[in-house]
């Protein structure tokens, strides 16, 4: 449930590694997908054919909190709607915000998640991982990556130049005098650069319908695929460089999702976290340094397959 339609390519990968794990894994059960449009205008309609037993399955990402309400509404709404059932979040980030309105978001959930009597959540990280099972105490908590990294899509491509993949919405900290420090680095280390995103806000309807999905996911890996190396501040374009066997130099985030999950990618020389715009040129020495560059996605797999076989079968 809460299966995605907007632009956001990484919230659309979660969903593709999703239904991969699931067919994967679980294909001796009926699946039924609900749309997060679906979700939001047909929910009571959608209590007629949903049974006790059922057990319903909603969307991973980076939205438990107050950053995205929408999300967090849908997913206490279901939580509400079905206490009966044995609900499971894939995996997650929680942050709510130091401030009264998020003080206020986070003791509504509270209530909400705790008066579920099955719920289970599995934590993407591990600030997030501590921070559920302080205050979603009556739910079950597991510490799992983030479920893209169970995909792998490395294929060797000719390699040139160098991919930014900035953000530019409101989880963007990296300032615009930073981000021409970047790139002036990045031209003078590799000769040219692209510069691009992880979302297709701009496009003719802003939506992702779900047959198109994998195809434009697949033109992104490509794009990746052939950059000698990307830098980025989005969890995404490194966890898509991670899968695609591209090098890549990560600086955080204005949350603590970026360093955290660069915890399960460390032992990945490819893959460098970068503090400060003053050390990325160290970092790209690094890069450039590497004999070899192979990704290995057992570790993700077996985690995530693990919980939910132990919750599900």
């Amino acid at each position: 449930m809460g299966i995605p339609h907007h632009g956001n390519l990484g919230d659309n990968a979660i969903a593709l590694a999703e239904e991969r794990i699931i067919d994967t894994y679980f294909s001796g059960y009926e699946k039924y997908v609900v749309p997060e449009k679906k979700l939001e205008l047909c929910a009571n309609k959608l209590k007629t054919y949903i049974k006790d037993d059922d057990i319903l399955l909603l969307h991973g990402g980076g939205n438990i909190g107050d950053t995205y309400v929408t999300p967090e509404a849908g997913r206490r709404k279901v939580i509400q709607m079905y206490p009966n059932n044995k609900i499971i979040v894939f995996p997650q980030t929680a942050y709510f915000s130091d401030t009264e309105e998020g003080r206020r978001v986070l003791d509504e959930s509270k209530k909400i998640y705790n008066a579920h009597k099955n719920l289970v959540i599995l934590a993407r990280e591990e600030k997030s991982y501590e921070f559920m099972k302080k205050h979603f105490y009556n739910a079950k908590v597991y510490l799992t990556p983030d479920i893209v990294m169970t995909l792998n899509e490395a294929k060797k491509e000719r390699r040139e130049g160098a991919l930014l993949l900035f953000r530019t919405d409101k989880e963007k900290t990296l300032s615009d005098e930073k981000a021409e420090s970047i790139k002036n680095i990045v031209q003078r280390e590799f000769g040219k650069y692209e510069l691009s995103d992880m979302n297709i806000w701009n496009t003719i309807t802003n939506n992702i319908s779900y047959k198109d999905r994998e195809k434009l996911l697949q033109d992104k890996f490509d794009q990746i695929r052939k950059a000698e190396v990307v830098i980025t501040d989005r969890l995404h374009g490194m966890i898509f460089s991670a899968i695609t066997e591209t090098p890549c130099i990560a600086f955080n985030n204005f949350n603590h999702k970026i360093e955290e999950s660069y915890k399960w990618l460390k032992d990945f020389e490819y893959i460098k976290l970068c503090d400060k715009v003053e050390e990325l040129e160290k970092r790209i020495e690094d890069i450039k340094s590497l004999k070899e560059i192979k990704y290995d996605n057992k570790f993700a797999v077996d985690t995530i397959v693990d919980v939910l076989k132990k919750e599900i079968l």
